[in-house]
């Protein structure tokens, strides 16, 4: 079975279209599948589009945060109820196309434990790009870990990479570097990325200096016992957080 997360936050128009591209490459496989979307807080009709694709839809599964939390919680929320063997995560903005996910099934090989997306030819501003390049090449230098793109959400792991992962804040941006941490095989492939065509990106200036302070913050203060100091934190209280939508 294979567990697919989409973390949202207002993407109201963009709920509909990417579940019907999904949809179509999932049934391809022949495999029994879940969706788990976790609405991270939305304002707009997000939460309400989601709802009515659920009552056509029976693989669909949906998780309410009460507030916007960041991608690091709505990620762990996601990760605490995964069925599938094999978990897939991508962003909700139809940035990521779906197609991809046959290109990082086929890289998961027996040798393999996650497969991350590179966005080979990014489609998204100068800005976002330079400030993605300096931030990756950072963390293959704090890390030593060889990926191009530690911040691409189209990813495929194998369930015991992240079941129980509690991620504390910002710790999405590092996850590659957290899973070689401790002891799982990653390799990377290159993916599609597309134009957002719908609503309006989440990036901004502050993020940008927040990437790079949580990357220096995991390096060193958290790296090495980064399961223990993330249990004692507990930032998020996941049980306390959201309501499971059946």
């Amino acid at each position: 079975m294979l567990s697919v997360v989409i973390p949202v936050f207002n993407e109201e128009d963009n709920i509909a279209p990417l579940f019907q591209e999904l949809k179509e490459i999932l049934l391809q496989l022949n495999e029994e599948f879940e969706i788990i979307y976790i609405d991270d807080g939305s304002t707009d009709k997000t939460l309400f589009n989601l709802q009515e694709l659920k009552e056509k839809e029976n693989n669909i599964r949906i998780i309410q945060l009460k507030h916007h939390f960041g991608k690091s919680a709505a990620l762990s929320a996601g990760f605490k109820y995964i069925k599938g063997e094999t978990v897939i995560t991508l962003d909700g903005d139809g940035q990521d196309d779906p197609k991809n996910i046959l290109i990082l099934i086929v890289e998961l090989k027996e040798n393999v434990d996650v497969v991350c997306g590179w966005r080979y030819a990014r489609q998204d501003s100068y800005f976002k790009k330079l400030n993605s390049k300096m931030y990756n090449l950072l963390n293959r230098l704090l890390n030593n870990i060889q990926i191009h793109d530690n911040n691409c959400m189209l990813r495929i792991y194998r369930k015991e990479v992240v079941e129980g992962l509690q991620l504390i804040k910002g710790a999405h941006r590092y996850l590659p570097a957290i899973i070689s941490n401790k002891g799982f095989r990653i390799i990377e492939a290159k993916v599609s990325h597309r134009p957002r065509l719908s609503g309006k990106s989440k990036y901004g200036t502050k993020r940008l200096f927040k990437g790079f302070f949580d990357l220096l913050e995991f390096n060193f203060f958290w790296k090495k016992n980064y399961e223990e100091k993330s249990k004692k934190k507990n930032i998020y209280e996941i049980e306390k957080m959201y309501g499971f939508g059946n």
